[in-house]
């Protein structure tokens, strides 16, 4: 009974916060281009910040969490710039992110640490496997621009934004539900025990059937979205973005248990109930962020051809 009582108070809590990330994450980018970028400035700054307080916990280096989580941030407000065009700058804001970078590598000559190299490379992991792909959200956000208005709401589109999102809790839903009822062959078993092939193929199944949704105008009418801008993007292009999503997804939850096994934790922090760490909750997204731009990509390519 004491068990039974156990688990009803960690699904119950897990569930509550699971509802409040997902409102979180709907209401931010609903909101408009400033409250995303509120958002994921908080949420970049977090997610890498838990990364390097964990590979610090390794004991072999001794990374300043707060000055290369800060630098991921910069990296973010970068691609924002950028992407959005509310700058007459255009690319050249990068040479903010370059500053950063060129202080990091001279800052490694003057260090007392005793393995200034290897912690170097933790700092480039931190920024290529986390900023990176964070900050690629921003070209996600703004890919429908054909000619940017030079009005930021205007050329802000949350469609594809949610549309990830979307994909990634329908495959996380998918995978479980399919794994907890037929898996039995192991998808990667020395790194996630848990995960199973019938789950992955699960998820697939169920990103396919919401693509169909998609593709539906009626479907975004009811988030107050136009499916104006995307009415070039086929079923076909919604069903292979779905599997995209899936794939990369389910490769992006691997490389987090396996950096955690490597580093001999189990959740990257505490500051989700029921969920663990940021980086726990949003693992799936650092790889099917740039999996998801490359697809956008290559369809824009195929389609002017």
């Amino acid at each position: 009974m004491a068990f039974c009582n156990l688990f009803n108070r960690s699904l119950l809590q897990r569930t509550l916060t699971g509802i409040c990330i997902v409102g979180g994450i709907i209401g931010c980018v609903l909101g408009g281009p400033i409250s995303y970028f509120a958002l994921f400035i908080l949420l970049i700054f977090g997610v890498l910040f838990e990364f390097y307080t964990l590979i610090n916990k390794s004991r072999e280096v001794q990374i300043n969490q707060w000055t290369h989580s800060f630098g991921g941030v910069v990296l973010f407000c970068c691609f924002y710039l950028a992407a959005s065009h509310i700058t007459p700058f255009g690319d050249n804001v990068f040479a903010l992110y370059l500053v950063y970078m060129v202080a990091m590598f001279i800052s490694r000559l003057y260090t007392t640490h005793a393995n200034p190299l290897r912690e170097l490379a933790y700092i480039l992991m931190g920024q290529v496997y986390i900023a990176l792909p964070l900050s690629l959200l921003n070209t996600i956000a703004f890919h429908s621009i054909a000619i940017p208005l030079g009005n930021i709401e205007d050329d802000y589109n949350s469609i594809l934004l949610l549309a990830l999102f979307f994909f990634l809790w329908c495959n996380d839903t998918g995978a479980y539900l399919t794994g907890v009822t037929c898996g039995r062959h192991k998808l990667f078993e020395r790194v996630s025990p848990k995960k199973s092939w019938e789950g992955f193929w699960g998820g697939c199944i169920f990103n396919c059937l919401l693509a169909l949704a998609f593709y539906q105008a009626s479907f975004w009418g009811f988030f107050g979205q136009d499916l104006h801008e995307l009415k070039h993007y086929t079923r076909l292009d919604w069903i292979g973005l779905g599997l995209i999503v899936s794939i990369f997804g389910t490769f992006g939850d691997l490389v987090e248990s396996f950096v955690k096994r490597a580093v001999g934790v189990k959740d990257s922090g505490t500051i989700l109930p029921g969920h663990g760490g940021l980086w726990d909750r949003f693992d799936s997204l650092l790889l099917a962020a740039p999996g998801m731009m490359l697809y956008l990509i290559l369809i824009s390519i195929f389609k002017t051809l």
